[in-house]
């Protein structure tokens, strides 16, 4: 196993690329733009620590002042899009002072037409921050919340058009996590080390081809191969086929078939390997200019000779499926959307390997009138891990989150816009006897000012 520390040598390489690719008399046409955001925001829970849960010497709700420059630069022509900003933020803890932060994040975009079929893409997203990060929080400790990390998201390829709809594509990921100041938590004035929040690099090569032969019949075919290698954990590989085959009954009316295979290889003794397979057929059609209706159903499997004999088969095989309805037109849209089946949870702090879930969310925006808008957007998961060495002990891991955004935006001036919003966010989880408390409840209310301003 090898872990790789540092995100330099990926950002040097994307612009190393790009100014091999991109003519100097390009820049001379990048518009520079700034952006800054000014929030005033109450939370009732900073650290999302759970509901009987406090800590010592630290107020569990606090206002804060969060202040956001953004600047960048921009560049669009026939045969390259390309965009870079940095963004500075600084958040200000009234009754936590000791919490006040200063946090940085960076984001690239850049696309080129090579030539009349090739184009080639690159994009890195790079954030430093001491958010609490909900994916962080597992099934039976507290989540030790704010703690500086820096996450970087990179991704490079090249796509060849086969015709007008028929594409392939090689891309390479890599993903990288780090604790910038450790792994370490205090609990009752110790100091610990947290190995279910461990840094990890995720990175692989794939593959995605959609071919039509004619104006009904296509196929899709993707590939990805991925390597998780942790600081402190053992590795684990994952790989993901995708095939599919598409039929068109009209331009309104299409229908589908897929076949999915994920398989994981962990190194981890308290970790099952496992497959899983998928066969679900769907079903899409626009019912007028605004409505549209996709729905696809059929079942997942993982073979029994996988599971220990002390985990029961009930939940190796079910229904796999899900519906989307979405409605669209100039003042308002509306999108409902339900799914169950089988994931894949790994390569993140959980690692909660095979997990059956059910999932629920509704998105709905409404423009008042041309300057106002209002948005409600709310979500329901529902998962369980009954594959972890810990259910051996405690049963099923289950953890459900529930989240409600609704808010109003208003644009002031062309380049003044404001914004209130408020949100809940709950999460309840398994509890085991003598452990610590797990679950959270945050309530959020937020006012902000955002400018923006082109300077060309």
């Amino acid at each position: 196993m090898s872990y790789h520390k540092t995100t330099k040598p990926i950002i040097l390489i994307i612009l190393s690329c790009v100014w091999c690719v991109v003519p100097v008399t390009v820049f001379a046409e990048w518009v520079p733009f700034a952006k800054i955001t000014l929030e005033e925001v109450y939370d009732s829970n900073i650290f999302l620590d759970p509901d009987d849960f406090h800590r010592s010497g630290a107020n569990k709700s606090d206002f804060r002042t969060n202040i956001t420059p953004i600047i960048g630069l921009k560049n669009e022509t026939d045969i390259q899009k390309l965009s870079a900003e940095y963004v500075f933020n600084y958040s200000y803890f009234i009754n936590n002072s000791d919490q006040s932060y200063v946090g940085h994040a960076g984001n690239f975009d850049f696309e080129r037409q090579l030539t009349q079929r090739l184009k080639i893409y690159l994009e890195d997203r790079l954030a430093v921050s001491e958010e609490p990060r909900t994916d962080s929080y597992d099934y039976v400790t507290v989540n030790y919340g704010r703690r500086r990390n820096l996450t970087n998201n990179a991704m490079a390829g090249v796509e060849y058009a086969l015709g007008p709809e028929s594409t392939v594509k090689f891309f390479y990921v890599d993903q990288r996590l780090d604790y910038l100041s450790g792994n370490k938590y205090k609990y009752n004035n110790e100091i610990a080390t947290d190995y279910s929040s461990d840094d990890s690099v995720t990175y692989g090569p794939g593959i995605e081809s959609q071919y039509w032969f004619n104006i009904r019949h296509g196929v899709l075919f993707s590939y990805q191969w991925q390597r998780t290698d942790y600081k402190y954990r053992a590795s684990e590989r994952r790989d993901h086929l995708n095939l599919g085959y598409m039929y068109r009954f009209s331009p309104y009316t299409s229908a589908r078939c897929n076949f999915i295979l994920d398989y994981v290889d962990s190194k981890d003794p308290f970790l099952f390997d496992y497959k899983i397979y998928k066969a679900t057929v769907g079903f899409m059609k626009a019912l007028s200019q605004a409505w549209t209706i996709d729905v696809f159903g059929g079942f997942y499997y993982r073979p029994s000779d996988d599971v220990p004999d002390i985990i029961g088969s009930s939940d190796n095989k079910g229904f796999s499926g899900g519906i989307t309805l979405s409605y669209t037109q100039e003042y308002w849209h509306a999108t409902l959307k339900g799914e169950a089946g089988a994931r894949v949870e790994y390569g993140d702090y959980n690692n909660r390997g095979y997990t059956p879930f059910r999932s629920i969310s509704a998105d709905f925006g409404y423009m008042l009138t041309s300057r106002l808008k209002m948005y409600v957007k709310a979500s329901y998961d529902y998962e369980k891990s009954p594959d972890t060495a810990l259910s051996i002990v405690a049963g099923d891991n289950r953890r459900e989150t529930y989240n409600v955004v609704s808010g109003f935006d208003y644009k002031i001036l062309p380049w003044l816009s404001s914004r209130a919003e408020y949100e809940f966010a709950k999460e309840s989880a398994t509890e085991i006897p003598g452990t610590l408390p797990t679950g959270y409840t945050d309530h959020k209310v937020l006012i902000s000012l955002i400018a923006n301003y082109d300077w060309l």
